[in-house]
């Protein structure tokens, strides 16, 4: 219990007290808040003394001075349970000596704690009651006077005050850093020139621009020294005559060297002041903007290279749709006079350019299909194991009857040990050197193509086989304009040129991708008029490959493929006429089913030594079907499942193989492709009667 202050102290001497302590710059704010909790405790004599704030419903206890510590800061009540709420809503200050006899005797603070005394203010900052001062005790105290109400509201509105001039404060400083920051991170600097005496400042960040040091002295001879020569120097220079002649400012993006020798643009901008008619001071900004700048002109590429982009998009569409029509013509022009045709020897020289118009079609939507996977990223190498020369020589003897037929030679020269096998993506590299021939020979009207190949072990690696492949030709050759665009898709040199010979000019732009994806190099060199040379160099992993066992044509023959049991599962009616037929030229007559259900209950009512299955078809899928084949043991071990599909990636080859099918050929199906079906199909069945016969 505080001893009370000697009755009738005088308001001069609370006055003075309560200035000694609002005005120590040496205390800090919570210890005036701690000493003028204490002095109103004394004056008001009282036991409890309490700085609330006042959030929606509840009563917090930010500040307090008790005697007994029965109280510490960071207490929270309800409001409605505090005697606050009565002052907050008389929106003044309020008190009671003698609560048990006053018309709050029932609230629940009263009823809690028993709190006889209680004098209290709303402490106000920007006109809204953030909390309340308030002091208490359970004794009965003597009747508070209006001097005691002007003392709590005095002391009210300097807490009120002062928050506010701390909030001001902090929010200032707050901004204050805000703004350093967003100077620094804009790079944005000021300078002044004083036309009275011709002196130049410049600010901090402005020296930091500049790169010179914080105790450099600019000059204004100096300073437009900064600017490049040429058209930036003149263009500041005019700028600032304009400004001291007319009043005229300037908002300018300049390119300037800085003292360490940096090129930057900066946007500088300068206003004029003048007195009496005369100017006499220069002031502005100067901001470091190289990276807008940059991303500007970066912006501008990539547009340029989007629309350029747009362009190759409109050349594919329009060549695409030019070369399809191409084998089109002959396709439906051939099968048309086909139909009516009675002389069987037009009849095959019709459906043999039909079937030639078909292969080149093919070629040209494989073209298109990894053109837009190179574009999108979804083309992947597939390595497997093979003898290097098997693909060299399948190649050679593919393009020896082509060579022929066009009355020019191929030559051959193959430096490649037999037993040399790798680890590589057979397909794509054949695909690379069939390009390269097929270019070759169609640019070539006489002489001859020459394809060189050198395979050896790496001098690096004992892990690698270096190869290098050659493909010459003595064609019409390519100028160096033609040679500089010769990779880029849709270009074929000149229009002559593409109107003579056509294609889609997306040959070489995808030879290109593929060496580069399998981390090779590919060169041209040319005389127009005289042939060109394509030279590759790759590095292939060394691969191994075991023997392996080729059915021949002599073993096919020896085959009775007329005994197999077929199935074709297809929903698509004209697909099934076409395997059919194809089957039938190998005396086999299938059985058919439109969907993976209905080849499930083909097979529970009868054995298939060969099922060719469509992947992707309604009710159960090509894939669901093979999972019930195999797991209720509807065919035998051996029998062969086939999937036939578009889809030709390895996620596709995977996911046929992990359902159980054997064999994998892609649409548009060879007579090649069904015909090494057929063969292991056979081959299947005898071994599986050899072995029958064994256990007899």
């Amino acid at each position: 219990m505080p001893e009370p202050v000697a009755e009738g102290v005088y308001a001069l001497s609370f006055l003075r007290t309560f200035h000694n302590i609002v005005t120590d710059q040496t205390l800090k704010f919570e210890d005036k808040v701690h000493s003028l909790l204490t002095f109103g405790l004394q004056v008001f004599e009282l036991d409890i003394a309490i700085i609330s704030k006042i959030q929606q419903h509840n009563y917090r206890v930010e500040y307090v001075a008790c005697f007994n510590n029965e109280l510490a800061a960071g207490a929270e009540f309800p409001l409605g349970n505090t005697y606050c709420v009565h002052t907050l809503k008389a929106g003044q200050a309020l008190a009671f000596h003698h609560a048990g006899e006053s018309e709050i005797a029932t609230h629940p603070c009263y009823q809690g704690f028993q709190l006889e005394s209680y004098i209290g203010a709303p402490i106000q900052v920007d006109g809204n009651s953030i909390g309340t001062v308030n002091f208490s005790a359970t004794k009965i105290s003597q009747p508070f006077t209006q001097q005691h109400i002007d003392y709590i509201e005095l002391f009210a509105q300097w807490l009120g005050a002062e928050i506010a001039r701390r909030k001001t404060i902090e929010q200032l400083e707050q901004n204050n850093q805000t703004l350093g920051k967003l100077e620094q991170a804009a790079n944005i600097g000021t300078w002044q020139l004083d036309l009275t005496n011709n002196a130049l400042e410049w600010s901090q960040q402005t020296k930091i621009i500049h790169e010179v040091a914080q105790s450099y002295q600019p000059e204004l001879a100096t300073a437009l020294t900064f600017y490049n020569e040429g058209t930036s120097r003149q263009t500041i220079q005019q700028a600032v005559e304009d400004a001291i002649n007319s009043g005229e400012g300037w908002n300018l993006e300049l390119e300037i060297t800085t003292a360490k020798n940096k090129l930057i643009w900066i946007a500088t901008q300068g206003s004029a002041e003048f007195e009496n008619g005369k100017c006499v001071r220069l002031f502005g900004t100067v901001q470091d903007i190289t990276d807008a700048v940059e991303l500007k002109n970066m912006l501008a590429r990539q547009k340029e290279a989007a629309e350029l982009m747009l362009n190759e998009r409109s050349k594919l569409f329009a060549k695409i749709s030019h070369e399809l029509r191409t084998p089109l013509n002959g396709i439906v022009g051939m099968l048309n006079a086909a139909m009516t045709e009675q002389n069987p020897q037009e009849l095959k020289q019709q459906l043999t350019v039909a079937l030639r118009s078909s292969d080149i079609l093919l070629s040209i939507i494989n073209e298109v299909l990894d053109y837009s996977k190179i574009s999108h990223g979804e083309l992947k190498l597939e390595p497997s194991h093979f003898l290097l020369k098997d693909v060299f020589n399948d190649l050679t003897n593919l393009f020896t009857s082509v060579c022929t037929n066009k009355s020019i030679q191929l030559n051959s020269h193959l430096q490649i040990a037999d037993d040399v096998a790798v680890y590589f993506d057979s397909t794509r590299l054949s695909q690379i050197v069939s390009n390269l021939l097929s270019n070759a020979i169609k640019f070539t009207e006489q002489g001859a193509v020459t394809l060189s190949v050198v395979a050896c072990k790496s001098d690096k690696s004992a892990e690698y086989v270096d190869l290098n492949i050659a493909v010459s030709d003595t064609g019409i050759g390519m100028t160096a304009e033609t040679i500089t665009a010769l990779f880029k898709p849709f270009n074929q040199g000149a229009s002559n040129i593409t109107q003579k010979y056509g294609g889609t000019g997306l040959g070489l732009s995808i030879v290109k991708e593929l060496i580069e994806m399998m981390q090779g190099q590919v060169s041209v060199s040319s005389e127009f008029g005289h042939g060109s040379t394509f030279n590759i160099r790759l590095q292939l992993p060394v691969g191994s490959v075991q023997a392996q066992t080729h059915i021949t044509d002599t073993a096919d023959n020896e085959i009775d493929l007329s005994s197999l049991a077929v199935l074709v599962v297809d929903d698509n009616e004209i697909n099934r006429i076409v395997m059919t037929s194809c089957l039938s030229q190998f005396n086999i007559n299938a059985d058919i089913a439109i969907d993976g259900k209905d080849a499930v209950e083909k097979c529970r009512a009868e054995k298939y030594d060969l099922i060719f299955m469509d992947c992707i078809m309604p009710i159960m899928d090509g894939w669901q079907a093979t999972q019930v084949l195999r797991a209720d043991k509807l065919v035998t071990e051996k029998a062969i499942i086939a999937a036939l599909t578009a889809n030709t990636s390895e996620s596709d080859q995977l996911k046929c193989e992990q359902a159980g099918m054997n064999l994998f050929i892609t649409k548009p199906v060879q007579n090649t492709a069904i015909k090494n079906a057929l063969a292991s199909a056979a081959q299947a069945a005898r071994n599986s009667a050899d072995q029958s016969a064994h256990y007899q």
